[in-house]
């Protein structure tokens, strides 16, 4: 089953009714130290039997009657579905007959038999039951609450006949838990389909396993025997032996022989492929198991490091964010074999902590490959962690007077509240990303990323956003100056330019400036067809059209254009369309001029900017041309896709 959504009355910095809506892979909590982003995964964890809602859990501001409630809302896979119908009510026929307590016999004489019962009439200790009414079931009907006194015998055929309460339907075929402080308990409030509130442990039982993971504080372990490695706090070694391989012959391992000794060998070459593979700073090493100990009891970690010459060196003696990464990812890794279940949410709190940006985005890309198998929520203050690949996973946690509060859709009117969240201005993200498309304009940009993301979203696509920078000369005239300054601070970049004459006139001063560049491929280019321009091949018809219709409505709705006399605006927006000879932007241009008087075209970055709000009314795929040129510029900048190629450091090795 997969989170939907979480709902918290009054839990430590949540003093009203807020709602946390989950991503069904990965949902990022961001905001500064101390807003309740902490809080919101311990919320979540309270679905746990062991992490019940204590005294300290209640907002500070709340009065003393009112309680503290959390529900959790999931949706249901066929899987969790099939079981649940498992626990429904059975068919007439099929219900297990009730257990009968045997009575003792009166002692018969001669001259009376003792009389006997009717084949379906039961003892009067048989009586039934009413089923324990639940807390979050209306009352029942007053035929199963009251039982008659005294009893009178009942016919066994009539006990089936006795319904017993189900739980109430959930509404969208949801899952729906709680716990309060009053109870602290968690129970079940909805089901999809229908079950007996007798079945609730069973339901239960299908909960999944919420697992919090924090920045690791201890060392890394470098070496370990058989008994070790079995113990919890060896966690980090029982990840490094699944991921490389060793964990199905964990008993064999720790006797050094020829064969054990081939095994560490291979072990080690799949270790050093897949870590090589995930953690981009460290793509460089090469790691080694080996022997140790009496008679190779003991297996060592070794890394040969091309910037230490004369020895090897251990991951015990390298930096805190290297300890950091390879801790938690490998602990990670780890605690989901350890632990099978048919659902996990894994929490992680400030995953970042101690780590350079380049690895942040490594980990990234980590998390990509578990929420194969998981959800995942984790809080973070770091830039670096936001997602650019999907804006839709970010939330934005902030607190005031009245407690915590949380932005769902923190991507809107330019990421402002991220902005404010974490002090920064994201206009300035090209300085993260070393790779670098660079094109004429802003209104480029827009067009590009929306190709990007609805390719992203249909599995056509896969690139990692989070390697790509996309920076906008702002004209022709700039655009030679933007490339040498951006080729010199070591970028590889690909000049995208226009099928026209502004883009050959870009091309041939950028090959007699940047000559030496352009032969070492720090610089290549990427030319669109002929009399094309990327309103042409990144942007959707329909929406555009759109798009400049919301402009002119803006400019003459507030007075800041007046119409042209005799407009006809419709028939005029059917005039935006591919022309021979002519680049899309270009028409945008000459027919947007005519709409006004006097004649004055409309800023292709408003109508940009109008096209950006109008994507989730305007579904429409993006031109199926634009993916060739997409996969063109991957290749020359080299992108990575969103997981490792061997899905990382979370993929046990073959």
């Amino acid at each position: 089953m997969k989170l939907k959504k979480l709902v918290m009355t009054g839990y430590r910095s949540v003093k009203q009714q807020e709602t946390l809506i989950v991503d069904d892979r990965v949902t990022i909590l961001i905001g500064a130290n101390d807003h309740g982003k902490s809080n919101l995964l311990a919320a979540i964890r309270c679905l746990n039997d062991d992490a019940p809602i204590v005294p300290d859990d209640k907002n500070w501001d709340t009065i003393d009657s009112s309680l503290v409630e959390i529900k959790w809302f999931f949706s249901a896979t066929d899987e969790v579905l099939e079981k649940l119908r498992q626990l429904g009510p059975k068919p007439p026929g099929q219900e297990p007959e009730p257990a009968l307590t045997a009575q003792p016999q009166p002692s018969a004489s001669p001259a009376q038999p003792v009389a006997q019962p009717a084949p379906d009439a039961p003892p009067e200790s048989a009586q039934p039951v009413p089923p324990v009414q639940s807390a979050t079931e209306p009352a029942a009907s007053p035929e199963v609450q009251a039982a008659p006194s005294p009893p009178e015998p009942v016919a066994r055929s009539q006990l089936s006949a006795i319904p017993e309460p189900n739980f109430p339907m959930g509404g969208h075929g949801e899952i729906v838990f709680s716990r309060d402080s009053a109870t602290n308990k968690v129970r079940v409030v909805a089901l999809p389909v229908e079950v007996p509130i007798s079945n609730e442990g069973k339901a239960l039982s299908l909960r999944p396993v919420i697992e919090l993971f924090e920045a690791p504080r201890g060392n890394v372990t470098d070496q370990v025997n058989r008994q070790q490695l079995d113990s919890p706090d060896f966690e980090f070694m029982q990840g490094i032996f699944r991921q490389a391989g060793l964990w199905e012959h964990r008993d064999i391992i720790f006797a050094q022989n020829d064969t054990t000794s081939k095994l560490l060998d291979k072990a080690s070459e799949d270790l050093t492929r897949i870590l090589n593979d995930t953690w981009n700073q460290g793509k460089d090493l090469k790691w080694k198991l080996e022997h140790t100990g009496t008679n190779g009891d003991h297996i060592v970690i070794k890394m040969q490091d091309p910037a230490i010459k004369g020895r090897y060196t251990r991951p015990s003696l390298r930096s805190s964010g290297f300890r950091t990464y390879f801790l938690l990812s490998m602990i990670i890794y780890a605690r989901t074999k350890n632990k099978p279940s048919n659902s996990n949410i894994y929490l992680f709190d400030e995953p970042g902590t101690y780590l350079h940006p380049s690895a942040q985005l490594d980990l990234q890309r980590s998390f990509e490959a578990i929420a194969d198998q998981a959800q995942i929520i984790y809080t973070t203050h770091s830039l670096f962690l936001v997602s650019k690949n999907y804006p839709e996973r970010n939330r934005v946690i902030s607190k005031n007077k009245q407690g915590t509060k949380i932005d769902q859709k923190p991507f809107s009117k330019n990421w402002k509240s991220v902005r404010e969240s974490l002090g920064i201005l994201l206009s300035n993200n090209f300085l993260i990303a070393e790779k670098t498309l660079l094109v004429e304009g802003p209104s480029d940009i827009i067009y590009l990323l929306d190709a990007i993301r609805k390719f992203k979203t249909a599995g056509t696509l896969d690139i990692d956003l989070n390697d790509l920078s996309i920076v906008d000369a702002g004209d022709a005239r700039n655009y030679l100056a933007m490339s040498k300054l951006m080729l010199s601070e070591g970028r590889d970049i690909v000049a995208l330019l226009d099928g026209d004459a502004g883009g050959n006139s870009i091309e041939a001063g950028l090959k007699k400036l940047c000559a030496a560049e352009i032969k070492a491929k720090k610089l290549k280019f990427h030319r669109l067809p002929t009399n094309k321009s990327s309103e042409d091949v990144f942007a959707d018809l329909d929406t555009l059209r759109a798009a400049a219709r919301a402009a002119y409505d803006q400019l003459v709705n507030n007075n800041i254009r007046k119409s042209a006399k005799n407009l006809k605006i419709e028939e005029q927006i059917q005039q935006i369309a591919p022309t021979a000879g002519k680049t899309l932007g270009k028409t945008l241009d000459d027919v947007t001029e005519t709409w006004f008087d006097p004649p004055e075209k409309i800023s292709k970055l408003l109508i940009a900017t109008f096209y950006e709000d109008l994507r989730p009314e305007h579904l429409n795929p993006a031109p199926e041309d634009s993916l060739a040129a997409l996969e063109e510029i991957k290749d020359y900048l080299n992108l990575r896709g969103e997981k490792s190629k061997s899905t990382g450091v979370f993929e046990e090795a073959d």
